[in-house]
């Protein structure tokens, strides 16, 4: 999947027919005697940048861009006289070996040859880089006719093709393998994908930054991918097939409770409250007088003419008191709808998420 991976190496543990604490350590992928596939302690991409000591050891000199696997066998192996152990790694163990090598080639875009699929036994031959007397593996105990490093690697090489050849090949994906410090339109569709699957990366900037490879990273570990941080091929195709990130199950009185700005939506509510019941209160002797007034004038007004001209005049006279009962009932309507819709949002951002993206 990461382009940084640049080869798988083979290895039998030396141990018994299990994953041991140390096993793990040292391998990405190891094969028990049953075919289980155990994943060891550090991740594939641990091993893309080694120069922080963080990566999995397996390989003298030559773990950067290496993924390394390991069968379970061979403890108390013997290369000269030959003698397998008490442990002999076993054919069907070997099969699963090998299928766990091809998923690897296919994962990570591993052209299955002589330097890139290799035994640790071929490391200094086919590669150049000197190892300590490492015999993994140059000896299968079940075929007694294969000795010999090449010998051994070759037939590891064909199983993983044949396995291969029997999987379906995935189609080449035109779009680009981003990663942080990536830029432009690629990296801005990659963001809206994201966001409509509700893993939200802020602004859809088209800037591969540390908010968008964290919604990689949390995209990659929901759908069981390799944890790279890196959108290649694979995370682009899952991509395209998932559905949107569940809810999270939260109330709107659990967010008013937490949330600070939730907290002070509702006491904006409150002051628009005060505001278009308390303002009129406020000018409610004036308008008390506006009433007595029109009362005495359709009191002593011998017609409807008369008692109209004297309301025009009367609302002439104190229209500053009524603009100004209008105006708090306007206010009083615009606060109390941005509070809610304060309130509203925040409920909509935790449920989906796009709280973590701030």
């Amino acid at each position: 999947m990461a382009t940084e991976m640049k080869r798988i190496i083979a290895h039998w543990t030396g141990g018994a027919n299990r994953a041991s604490s140390l096993d793990r350590e040292h391998y990405h992928k190891i094969v028990e005697i049953d075919g289980t596939v155990v994943t060891g302690n550090e991740t594939i991409a641990d091993n893309i940048v080694t120069s922080d000591g963080d990566y999995a050891a397996h390989t003298l000199h030559l773990n950067t861009g290496s993924i390394g696997v390991a069968v379970c066998g061979m403890a108390g192996a013997v290369e000269s006289p030959l003698s397998c152990g008490d442990h002999p790694i076993t054919e069907t163990q070997f099969d699963a070996f090998c299928e766990t090598i091809a998923r690897l080639c296919l994962d990570y875009d591993i052209e299955v040859t002589p330097q890139t699929v290799l035994t640790h036994a071929e490391v200094e031959t086919n590669l150049g880089v000197k190892q300590r007397g490492k015999w993994d593996i140059t000896v299968l105990p079940w075929r007694s006719d294969l000795r010999g490093a090449r010998v051994c690697g070759d037939y590891m090489r064909e199983k993983v093709k044949q396995t291969l050849g029997a999987r379906p090949q995935r189609q080449a994906d035109p779009r680009p393998i981003l990663r942080t410090g990536d830029q432009g339109i690629a990296v801005a569709e990659l963001q809206h994908d994201l966001e409509q699957l509700r893993y939200f990366v802020g602004r859809v900037d088209g800037i591969f930054g540390p908010r968008t490879r964290d919604m990689v990273l949390a995209f990659q570990a929901d759908h069981g991918l390799p944890t790279t941080g890196v959108a290649d091929h694979a995370t682009r195709q899952a991509l395209d097939h998932a559905a949107p990130r569940p809810e999270r199950d939260v109330s709107q009185e659990e967010i008013d409770q937490k949330s600070g700005t939730c907290q002070d939506a509702r006491v904006t509510e409150a002051v628009g409250g005060v505001v278009g019941v308390g303002g009129p209160a406020v000018i409610a002797t004036q308008i008390d007088d506006v009433s007595a007034s029109i009362d005495t004038a359709s009191n002593t007004m011998t017609g409807l003419s008369g008692a109209l001209s004297r309301a025009s005049e009367l609302v002439t006279a104190n229209w500053p008191a009524l603009l100004l009962i209008g105006g708090c009932v306007a206010v009083w309507f615009i606060l109390r709808a941005n509070a809610r819709q304060t309130r509203a949002r925040r409920l909509r951002d935790a449920r989906e998420g796009r709280n973590l993206a701030r």
